[in-house]
């Protein structure tokens, strides 16, 4: 299912992550997750040329480190992240730098594949 789907992040703005969902049928529910677990759903509204989707990215992420925030669709396939850094000691967090990489790295290759099989 979301190989058809594309997710264009417009903004992130007073904790609100807000993006553009282009596709074909009805959206599906997508999820963010950070270190595997949920910070909730991304809400879908009508939009021309596909879906506006909004939800609050919360406080967890305002804590000491590097925070990667994942958007999965119902599959399971990332179609966007972000990555906060917060604290003094964050910089010299590589280890979490590094997950932020990998899941950086995933979703550059399934924008890839897409980009291959639409061609």
């Amino acid at each position: 299912m979301s190989d058809t789907w594309i997710l264009n992040r417009t903004s992130i703005t007073g904790g609100i992550y807000r993006g553009l969902l282009v596709g074909a049928g009805e959206p599906p529910a997508l999820e963010m997750t950070m270190e595997g677990e949920s910070l909730g759903h991304l809400t879908p509204a009508a939009a021309e040329g596909g879906y506006h989707v909004e939800g609050e990215l919360g406080t967890a992420l305002l804590t000491d480190g590097v925070h990667t925030v994942v958007v999965r669709a119902p599959d399971g396939t990332a179609l966007d992240s972000i990555t906060i850094v917060t604290g003094l000691g964050a910089p010299e967090d590589i280890r979490a730098e590094m997950g932020a990489l990998r899941d950086e790295l995933r979703v550059l290759k399934a924008a890839f594949r897409r980009h291959i099989n639409e061609s």
